[in-house]
């Protein structure tokens, strides 16, 4: 596939998607999901076709394949349709799970069972949308909205110059669009009581799954997928476990989440048997972050905890001791992560990231209006430091990422979003959370009711501010498709009518 139509398809297929977000009308929005979802579909066909060889030669085979895969996807989606409550439990339950495949001559771990839930979900929709047009749904401000929408099209625009207009593409196909897609579908959810807490209950099913086999390889001594975790295992005295995730620090970002959530429920709740049972959850999920060594998901999993006792105690006090639990953390970190009196120095125990994050400042300072393109960060910075590993180089530092691929164009962009993130998901909490001065009990019985709508609004404010400190110390802006999905519950409850 040229270049061209890379470029030309990615900008299609994000104006598309841009549209299913901002449409008023259910059927102007169904269309453009689909269509944006089919574009991308041909984006990400185009790159792998050279290594489709098996299947181009065959076109019986590929033809019985075309016809299944598309069976499947009209009874999953019919069945999405008669059961509503299926599709967003559905999206929740796929978030994490990752299938590797090889892509264009690159391993990638692609979140499968998510894309054809998305797909489903989409053409579900867009069936329903055509029989009854007029149902009107509560969903995010169009702040919010509006600042999503500008930062994918952006991000599709700035892959015209980039120097890798391939990555870029595969960052629309595989990541932007159908998370722009979910976000859509879960913004339109009529998100009842009964139904947040079905949702927290698949999260933190599967966060206790996760940790229980990250804590059983951490006992026996293996792990699975990664390599190159595995030879990192052997030179250090530390033992990191990654679950069934590929990359520990994913799997540390999932459960700190997890951790947030739950803490969120355990520190409101009054009932003792549920007080125990919360604490014996958040327990076991944190030791399965222990064992992962992820230092970005401690200091994640500070912050979400920081926002939850700011608004259930005090935001006064919770700034004052912040500082001191944030260096005792820092302090753990740079003991546990020192292997040996040469990597006791803050390079080695931040694997590095000083120099990448280094490396990204001088490429920003080269290019600061519109930065290197899209995707660039690891071609220029192979190039700027002459580097010649094939090993893809990513800054672990969100903002340094951004400055250095989209210049301050892309900063402002990215700087307006977290604002209208906030804007929306702060809205009416002054009426809700003691820490902000509403009464000691505004929220009443967490369980039920107005209080379980209350309640998810606190924990999703305090994960989301989990999941941006773990993006601006690792990596995963706009295409963790966690983010999406808070932003959508979140902006979805607090839009409601």
């Amino acid at each position: 596939m040229s270049e061209a139509l890379q470029v030309s398809g990615s900008v299609a297929a994000t104006a598309a998607v841009a549209v299913a977000i901002l449409a008023p009308g259910r059927r102007l929005g169904a269309a453009a999901m689909i269509g944006a979802l089919g574009i991308a579909a041909a984006l990400i066909l185009g790159e792998g076709w050279a290594e489709l060889e098996s299947l181009r030669d065959r076109p019986a085979l590929a033809a019985a394949l075309t016809l299944a895969g598309a069976t499947a996807l009209a009874a999953l989606a019919e069945a999405l349709r008669r059961v509503p409550i299926l599709l967003p439990l559905l999206l929740v339950a796929a978030l994490p799970f990752r299938v590797p495949i090889d892509v264009n001559g690159t391993d990638a771990n692609l979140l499968l069972p998510l894309y054809a839930v998305i797909g489903a979900g989409a053409v579900g929709f867009a069936l329903d949308a055509w029989r009854r047009p007029g149902v009107g749904e509560d969903r995010p401000s169009l702040l919010l909205r509006g600042a999503l929408a500008v930062a994918i099209i952006l991000y599709a625009l700035q892959a015209a110059y980039s120097e890798d207009i391939g990555f870029a593409t595969r960052n629309v196909g595989f990541f932007l669009v159908p998370f722009a897609a979910m976000f859509a579908l879960l913004a339109r959810v009529e998100w009842t009581p009964r139904l947040l807490v079905a949702a927290l209950g698949v999260l933190v099913g599967e966060a206790l799954l996760f940790a229980a086999v990250g804590i059983g390889q951490h006992l026996v001594g293996e792990i699975f997928w990664n390599s190159l975790l595995e030879r990192s295992n052997d030179f250090h005295f530390y033992f990191r476990v990654n679950s069934l995730f590929w990359d520990p620090n994913i799997y540390g970002r999932y459960l700190a989440l997890a951790a947030v959530l739950v803490m969120t429920l355990l520190v409101w709740t009054r009932e003792p048997r549920r007080i125990l049972q919360l604490a014996a959850i958040v327990a076991v999920v944190f030791a399965g972050l222990v064992f992962g060594f992820s230092q970005t998901s401690f200091l994640a999993l500070l912050a979400g905890v920081a926002v939850i006792c700011a608004l259930r105690w005090s935001v006064r006090w919770t700034v004052i001791a912040l500082p001191f639990a944030t260096a005792a953390v820092l302090a753990a970190v740079v003991v546990i992560g020192g292997t040996s009196e040469a990597e006791d120095d803050p390079e080695e125990v931040t694997s590095g990231r000083s120099t990448l994050i280094g490396g990204g400042i001088d490429l920003a300072r080269a290019e600061p209006l519109i930065g290197h393109g899209s995707a660039s960060f690891p071609e220029a910075f192979r190039e700027q430091e002459r580097v010649k590993s094939n090993r893809p180089a990513i800054s672990h530092n969100e903002p340094v990422t951004v400055a250095a691929e989209q210049g301050a164009v892309g900063v402002v962009v990215y700087l307006a979003l977290l604002a209208a993130a906030f804007s929306t998901l702060l809205g009416g909490m002054r009426r809700i959370a003691p820490g902000l001065g509403a009464p000691e009990r505004a929220i009443g019985d967490p369980a039920e009711g107005a209080g379980a709508v209350a309640l998810a609004r606190i924990a999703i404010l305090a994960g989301f501010v989990a999941l941006l400190v773990h993006t601006v110390g690792y990596a995963g802006y706009l295409t963790d498709p966690l983010a999406w999905a808070l932003l959508a519950i979140g902006g979805s409850l607090a839009g409601r009518r």
